[in-house]
C-alpha cells in the first residue's frame, strides 16, 4: 500500500515538473487553442521546429510563422495591463512588418462582454484572444497579470515578464534577443 502511494505521488510530481518546465525560459512553448475576439479558432504550436499560429474561420485557414511571438496574458480591469496594452500597440506598429506577432490573451471572466469595448475604445491593432476560464493561462502557469512570453521563431521562450516590464525598450531588447 505504501509502495503504491509512493508511486502515485512520484508520478504526480513528475507530471508537475514536466508541465512546469514547459513554460520556463529556454523551453519550447506548449501547444494551445483559443478563440479570437472575432470568433475565429486560434491554434499555436511548434511544427517542424517553427512556431505557427493558425487562424481558422469556417473553411478559411491562415497560418502565420512569426520571427517573434509575444503572448500577453492580461485583463481589462488590470491597470498594469492597460499600460502594457499601449506599449504593445506602439511596438506592433513598429515591428509587425519585421516579423513580430502579438497575441494578447484576455482572462476576463465575462470574455467578449468586457474585452470588445476595451479593444474598440483603445484601438488595439494586434490579435486578441479570449481565455475566460483561464485554461491557456493555467497551461502557462500564469500567476499574475500581465504576464508576457517572448518566443523565438523556433517556439523557444526567450523571456518571461511577470508584471509590468520596466519599459517598452526592455521589450525591444528581448525582441532582438529572440531574433527580430
Amino acid at each position: 500500500m505504501l509502495r503504491s502511494a509512493l508511486l502515485v505521488t512520484s508520478a504526480m510530481l513528475f507530471v508537475f515538473v514536466v508541465v512546469a518546465s514547459a513554460v520556463r525560459e529556454g523551453k519550447t512553448i506548449p501547444s494551445f487553442q483559443t478563440t479570437s475576439l472575432d470568433g475565429k479558432a486560434v491554434t499555436v504550436r511548434v511544427v517542424n521546429g517553427k512556431v505557427t499560429v493558425s487562424i481558422k474561420e469556417g473553411n478559411r485557414n491562415q497560418t502565420l510563422t512569426p520571427k517573434v511571438l509575444l503572448l500577453d496574458f492580461w485583463a481589462t480591469w488590470c491597470p498594469p495591463c492597460q499600460v502594457t496594452s499601449k506599449w504593445l500597440a506602439d511596438l506592433h506598429r513598429k515591428y509587425q512588418k519585421k516579423g513580430l506577432l502579438i497575441l494578447a490573451i484576455s482572462v476576463d471572466e465575462d470574455g467578449r462582454a468586457s474585452v470588445k469595448p476595451f479593444v474598440e475604445a483603445t484601438k488595439v491593432p494586434y490579435f486578441v484572444a479570449l481565455d475566460p476560464k483561464a485554461v491557456v493561462a493555467n497551461r502557462f502557469r500564469v500567476e499574475g497579470l500581465p504576464t508576457l512570453f517572448i518566443v523565438n521563431e523556433k517556439g523557444v521562450i526567450v523571456r518571461v515578464y511577470e508584471g509590468l516590464p520596466d519599459s517598452p525598450s526592455e521589450l525591444e531588447r528581448s525582441f532582438r534577443a529572440a531574433g527580430l
